[in-house]
């Protein structure tokens, strides 16, 4: 790398310090608490360990079981359309060890960490050199060189990322950290172009773009102007004076240095090294769904089922994708003020209203977001900086070029009907390199004056990365521990527990909490407000999007939990656990098999809705077993959990007043239980206490 030997062991050994501060940050956000980073993240966090097994098979096609509302169906075979990369990082352990499957998030989303903050202070020291040179290192230097990192990955955007054990954040983590790593090679091309450095960029890009196409498309876009660039110096070299020769010199001011030997053969490097990460995405796509870019939407199980996104289809003439979303997109994320308070602790969080929808545009999903200068003050105010310095210094012309192709891996997600924080992850790249530019032209600008304003420069820098840490922390925990789909009421009810016992130390009322007999069908109020239904029958929370989110539930509000004991066998009938209603809607949970393996029904009158894979129960002593109707989509879901484990999942319609019945009583004789079930219904306690503390009259 450039630079004296000694001025950059000081600054490596400084960004070193700015990381390790930052990953202590991140792993308490990726442990949520909890002393172990191989926790199961559920279906949304498995779906890159179910694509890995699929690849070491031979094949991109998956379990439908397993791909859920997230699988598309080619051909009669179910695929999905997350990036194979972090699947391909999982392969060396799913080869010895199904232990892990389902499990690996964490450590995936770690390891991503640590490329993204190496790639983030490696381009930090190249964009040092590009704007300064050789200038010795001083105090300042020093300062914002730890402290860079330390935004990067504690004060911005991928400390949100690290909330949510999904593979929707790891992809954008992991899109995000090799996005960079790539643009971070591809500033050392520009500046010194070999054979060696092409192949690392080319290498970097068909990783990024295969896992997040839209980010990914930054370096493609950048390699591509340099490739053109380099192109328009060997044209303005082999010509004379003219208008051709004029325009290929001016193009030639973007690429890098033309050497004297070997211009043609690093030319074709930069091509393929454009070419190579857009083929390889193209084949993997046309083998998925059979086209080499794009997703089919309509062949997506969701949009079989949820009503609103048949609506956003219809609306959008088959696709989510399209230049009309742009206006509302960029409005979101370009906003000073998307940022609120919540109803307690941690008492930041995102917007409390949806977004603004310029024109008529059918959004698919609308979640209140943050934007680039609440989630990353710093690098957007330097970014402004780093822009007009680009745009001044003709000498900087290739790292204005690759700037502006950094845009690229932004310009896409622009067009998604989908407003949601996670995307700020695909400018993340643009705005970094721009603040980096920045950064260095406002260093030397202190670094020329006087003690007293160094040390502002370092005060200013430090209390705007305070700022993104304390805005990206509290939404990211808030989501975590509340928000997100998939967690447990249990977790959720904790959570509110925290909140209230923050409220009771600082002497503070309880609000943010609405009332009423039944559940209203149009979800309102900020994110994390509180609904109190009926004489609290249960309690629920405002989502980011789509329904109401339970805390804490009763059998009025859809959740029975059983204590059952089980039969040696039923005798080769299917028995009756607990009825819903009666008539031809009745919803039952029924059982048939032995002990050891009890295979459990969902059934809408005499239709089987839903059913699951045999699971065994103790024999002699009453098992948990914990039926839950909750609304998804426009229909009902019935889960039937037997100890925590899944059992039966089915759609059913639901009347919360409908009549309970335990172990088929009133029906046939053949379907009556043999064993034992009753009621462990312990009511709604935190509701209770919630509602007593904030004098609610509840209905």
């Amino acid at each position: 790398m450039p630079g004296a030997p000694a001025d950059r062991r000081r600054f490596f050994r400084a960004a070193l310090l700015g990381s390790v501060l930052a990953l202590v940050i991140d792993v308490l956000m990726l442990s949520a608490g909890q002393a172990s980073l191989l926790r199961p993240g559920g279906a949304a966090g498995s779906f890159f360990d179910v694509q890995a097994r699929a690849m070491l098979d031979g094949h991109f096609w998956v379990d439908p079981t397993a791909a859920g509302i997230e699988g598309f169906v080619t051909s009669g075979r179910t695929y999905l359309y997350f990036g194979i990369v972090p699947s391909i990082l999982r392969m060396p352990v799913l080869l010895v060890t199904h232990g892990l499957d389902g499990r690996m998030t964490q450590l995936s989303m770690l390891l991503a960490f640590v490329v993204l903050l190496t790639a983030g202070s490696r381009l930090h020291w190249r964009v040092r050199y590009a704007v300064r040179g050789d200038t010795p290192l001083g105090r300042t230097d020093l300062a914002v060189s730890a402290l860079v990192p330390f935004a990067l990955g504690a004060g911005a955007i991928p400390l949100f990322l690290a909330s949510w054990l999904s593979v929707y954040h790891e992809g954008e983590l992991w899109g995000a950290a090799l996005t960079i790593a790539a643009l971070e090679a591809i500033v050392s091309v520009a500046a010194r172009p070999s054979g060696r450095r092409v192949l690392a960029a080319g290498v970097l890009a068909t990783l990024a773009i295969n896992t997040r196409f839209t980010v990914g498309l930054a370096p493609v876009a950048a390699l591509s102007l340099l490739a053109a660039g380099l192109g328009g110096a060997m044209v303005a070299r082999s010509r004379g004076p003219g208008a051709m020769a004029r325009v290929a010199a001016a193009l030639a001011a973007f690429g890098p240095p033309c050497p004297a030997t070997g211009g043609r053969r690093l030319l074709i490097g930069l091509l393929a090294a454009a070419v190579v990460p857009m083929a390889t995405y193209g084949v993997v796509n046309e083998i998925k769904f059979g086209q080499p870019f794009g997703i089919p939407l309509d062949r997506q199980i969701v949009s079989r089922i949820d009503v609103n996104r048949q609506a956003a289809l219809r609306d959008n003439h088959g696709s989510l994708f399209g230049l009309k979303f742009a206006p509302s997109l960029a409005l979101q994320y370009a906003r000073p003020d998307a940022v609120d308070t919540v109803r307690a602790f941690p008492f930041i969080g995102g917007p409390s209203s949806r977004p603004t929808v310029v024109g008529d545009a059918r959004f698919d999903t609308l979640e209140p977001s943050l934007s680039a200068p609440t989630s990353m003050l710093l690098f957007t105010l330097l970014t402004g900086v780093g822009l007009v310095l680009l745009i001044r210094r003709r000498d900087l012309r290739p790292l204005l070029g690759i700037q502006i192709s950094a845009v690229a891996g932004f310009l896409t997600t622009l067009t998604i009907a989908y407003i949601t924080t996670r995307y700020l992850a695909d400018v993340l790249p643009f705005l970094l390199l721009g603040a980096l530019v920045g950064l260095q032209a406002t260093v030397a600008w202190a670094v020329g004056g006087s003690r007293a304003r160094r040390r502002g420069v370092v005060a200013a820098t430090g209390a705007l990365v305070f700022f993104g840490l304390l805005v990206n922390g509290a939404t990211g925990l808030l989501g975590q521990r509340l928000l997100y789909p998939g967690v447990s009421d249990a977790d959720r009810a904790a959570f509110v527990r925290t909140q209230d016992d923050v409220d009771r130390l600082l002497s503070r009322r309880p609000h943010g909490i609405a009332t009423g007999p039944e559940l209203p069908a149009r979800v309102s109020g900020a994110p994390g407000d509180l609904f109190i239904l009926g004489r609290c029958d249960g309690l629920y929370t405002v989502p980011l999007s789509g329904s109401w989110l339970p805390v804490e539930r009763t059998a009025m509000s859809g959740r029975h939990v059983l204590a059952v004991r089980f039969p040696p066998t039923t005798g080769g009938h299917r028995q009756t656990l607990i009825t819903l209603g009666s008539g031809p809607t009745r919803t039952q949970v029924q059982v048939q098999g032995v002990a050891t393996s009890l295979r459990f029904f969902i059934l809408v009158g005499s239709r089987i809705s839903g059913l699951g894979a045999p699971v065994a129960a103790p024999i002699g002593r009453e098992t948990q077993v914990v039926l839950t109707v909750e609304p998804l989509f426009s229909s009902n879901s019935a889960v039937v959990d037997v100890e925590g484990r899944r059992a039966a999942l089915g759609f059913v319609p639901y009347d919360r007043h409908a009549s309970v019945t335990l172990g088929g009583v009133g029906g046939a004789p053949a379907d009556r239980f043999t064993g034992t079930v009753r009621s462990t219904d312990a009511g709604a306690p935190l509701c209770r206490k919630l509602a007593g503390r904030a004098h609610l009259e509840l209905q």
